[in-house]
């Protein structure tokens, strides 16, 4: 009993981290479209970066409702397939715009 409640303590903390992290994104992102300063590659680059690492917040925080998937696994089966599936996608998109970031910076 003392593992699983220090799992779902766990679960919660991620979630509340990763809820600062979407609040902060979206203020990036809106200082960048108000300043209109995606009309330069260096800033739209960063734009992409913030995205993804928007939605890669946004994935984690929705694996705070299998906190309780002991109890009802077959409910909560097809949603963890789906959020896993997110979860490696948006890693996936992440490194993409990080090694696209590297080779711009390093090349031109």
């Amino acid at each position: 009993m003392a593992n699983s409640t220090a799992i779902s303590i766990f679960h919660v903390v991620n979630a509340a981290i990763n809820g600062v992290s979407i609040l902060v994104c979206l203020l990036a992102a809106i200082m960048i479209f108000h300043l209109k300063l995606y009309k330069m590659l260096v800033y739209r680059l960063a734009l992409y970066q913030v995205l993804s690492a928007l939605a890669m917040a946004s994935v984690r925080v929705m694996q705070v409702m299998f906190i309780n998937y002991d109890d009802s696994p077959n409910i909560y089966g097809r949603i963890c397939i789906a959020i896993g599936f997110l979860a490696v996608y948006t890693q996936w998109m992440k490194l993409l715009f990080t090694m696209w970031v590297t080779f711009h910076l390093f090349c031109f």
